[in-house]
């Protein structure tokens, strides 16, 4: 019988992704450019999880698969925020973050740590880059060129990407500590708490779709 982390972790969260994804669908026309991109996101992002559920429950090893997502991660969150800042100085800075997060994430599979373990390195790197450029949105956003983009929708965005990554930074730095001694009760507690986290984020998406919508 399975238990309640089993179903919360393999489908509850991952099924949360429908609900921003759905909405974003239904109201595409009525969402600016900045969600058109965050919902491509969420629908690849949505079709990896569910890969990633079913290989954990016929008992095979996934972690190669994160390590791939880390990669696809940061360079879908950064698309998002080249189109959420419109056109200025900080393009620059995406694009070089887009070059050079993978690069990274290659050598560090192919160098230091194995697909078949936690990505405690790079994962937390592009958590830093993804908290950094959230950060600046809310921050320098009244000063964006194109006030068009200076949305509500934005905020709750970079909220969302905020609460998330924020709260799982530690996680992403210890995984392969917590892997190797924390008992069985301490690790269903962190990744119920990871995923969490992750349905918040969700929400926060979800509301910023929403918000769009109504604004239309």
């Amino acid at each position: 019988m399975k238990s309640f982390t089993s179903y919360y972790l393999g489908y509850i969260v991952p099924a949360s992704t429908l609900l921003p994804i759905v909405a974003g669908l239904v109201y595409y026309k009525r969402i600016n450019k900045p969600l058109h991109t965050l919902l491509i996101y969420l629908i690849i992002a949505f079709v990896i999880n569910v890969i990633g559920s079913i290989m954990a429950g016929n008992h095979i090893n996934n972690l190669p698969l994160l390590h791939f997502y880390t990669i696809f991660e940061l360079l879908a969150v950064m698309f998002y925020y080249k189109h959420a800042f419109g056109h200025g100085k900080i393009t620059s800075w995406i694009y070089a973050a887009m070059i050079a997060f993978p690069l990274l994430c290659v050598l560090n599979f192919t160098f230091l740590q194995s697909l078949h373990e936690f990505n405690t390195y790079t994962r937390p790197l592009g958590a830093l880059i993804i908290i950094l450029f959230s950060g600046l949105y809310l921050a320098v956003q009244p000063n964006l060129s194109n006030q068009q983009l200076v949305t509500r929708s934005g905020r709750m965005v970079a909220g969302g990407f905020l609460i998330y990554f924020c709260s799982s930074l530690f996680q992403f730095i210890f995984s392969n500590v917590v892997s190797h001694i924390a008992t069985r009760t301490i690790k269903d507690v962190i990744w119920n708490l990871h995923a969490t986290f992750v349905l918040v984020m969700y929400l926060f998406f979800f509301a910023a779709i929403l918000n769009e919508r109504n604004k239309r």
